[in-house]
């Protein structure tokens, strides 16, 4: 049944204010998008004890962190450039599992896009040593300011010791 007239213009004026609210600030530049963002699915999974925290610091530095209870606790650090189809994660990162760890350089190539529920980040697959935080899943922008979500982890909520802490993560030998 296709919509009224109205109610099309109705649900045209929901979806442009929901894009408004949803978007990060600030709007211009490669700054614009700067924040937390969460992975597709986390409240499942969540529920299954694993957590993800994606944060990309105004100032160029970012933070992706994962933990899987029992079995991962992986962070990556190092700075991010964005362009309007991509963001470009370059750092180092530490993988801890129940089966051994690892530092190594990081990279990662996010394809930038905006749908009806806001901005979305997907990850460019590739085989990767990066344990969770190589996963395929999207990030979905939450909100400006950081909100880390990974329980006991030792990860500052405000913005400038949460780049103290980025900025203090020695880089890995190539």
């Amino acid at each position: 049944m296709p919509l009224h007239v109205p109610t099309r213009m109705a649900a045209l004026a929901a979806l442009a204010a929901a894009l408004a609210w949803t978007a990060p600030a600030p709007a211009q530049g490669p700054g614009k998008y700067a924040g937390t963002y969460r992975i597709e699915g986390w409240e499942a999974m969540e529920r299954q004890g694993m957590y993800h925290f994606l944060y990309l610091h105004p100032a160029g530095g970012f933070l992706l962190a994962g933990e899987w209870r029992d079995r991962e606790s992986s962070r990556a650090t190092g700075s991010w450039e964005g362009s309007r189809e991509r963001i470009e994660l370059t750092g180092t990162v530490q993988v801890r599992t129940n089966r051994g760890s690892w530092r190594v350089p990081f990279a990662r190539s996010l394809r930038v896009e905006l749908d009806a529920n806001g901005l979305r980040l997907i990850p460019i697959p590739e085989k990767n040593r990066f344990g969770m935080l190589g996963w395929p899943n999207a990030f979905r922008y939450y909100r400006a300011l950081p909100t880390p979500n990974i329980p006991g982890a030792d990860l500052p909520s405000g913005e400038d010791e949460l780049l103290e802490l980025i900025r203090s993560t020695p880089p890995a030998a190539p």
